[in-house]
């Protein structure tokens, strides 16, 4: 009788990190459609699966409101629309020009403009999700789908923006231990030249 490979095993690890790759999907869903009103020259491969998602998301939000008014939500639909095709024109702008972005650049904020000595993961991270969740509440009184919307979309920000804050830490530490792991290296090649 042949000796058959195990079938590979469940670990709780793995079904973990599924389930954050399901969360920071959906939370990139909701959170797509207000980036492109925050910010400009996104990297030209950046909309991708969370975009569309995020595109059906909007409209299919008054499933949880059937009996509020949608128009609001559906103005802001047509309002992101029109803004995503401005990403995607000025990404396409900036290629020809040849403009170096990276092309997952996840935009500039335009609060940089009157915040101009907050770095931009700061803006990111905090500003850009609190404000869009203070616009959420002062729309809620206009209309509870959009403002709730809004509100979920704030938040979704910021999630998404600490994981990559956390995400590009942690290469920073990576490249910083490589460094180190060279200059030792060096040394010691040095010491094995001077023999």
């Amino acid at each position: 009788m042949r000796d058959q490979p195990e079938p590979k095993g469940w670990t709780p690890i793995e079904d973990a990190q599924n389930a954050a790759s399901i969360l920071i999907l959906v939370a990139q869903s909701l959170a797509a459609p207000v980036e492109v009103f925050l910010r400009t020259r996104f990297g030209r491969r950046y909309f991708g699966v969370p975009s569309f998602l995020g595109f059906m998301a909007v409209p299919m939000w008054m499933l949880f409101w059937p009996r509020e008014d949608p128009t609001p939500i559906f103005v802001f639909w047509g309002l992101y629309i029109l803004m995503q095709l401005r990403a995607r024109i000025e990404g396409w702008i900036m290629v020809a020009r040849g403009d170096i972005v990276h092309t997952r650049y996840n935009g500039r904020p335009r609060l940089a403009r009157i915040f101009k000595n907050t770095h931009e993961h700061k803006l990111k991270g905090f500003h850009e999700p609190a404000l869009v969740v203070i616009v959420g509440m002062f729309m809620l009184a206009v209309s509870e789908p959009l403002g709730s919307f809004l509100m979920t979309s704030g938040f979704c920000l910021g999630l998404v923006n600490s994981v990559i804050e956390s995400i590009e830490r942690n290469r920073a530490m990576s490249v910083h231990d490589a460094w180190i792991e060279q200059q030792d290296q060096a040394a010691r090649f040095r010491e094995m030249q001077d023999r």
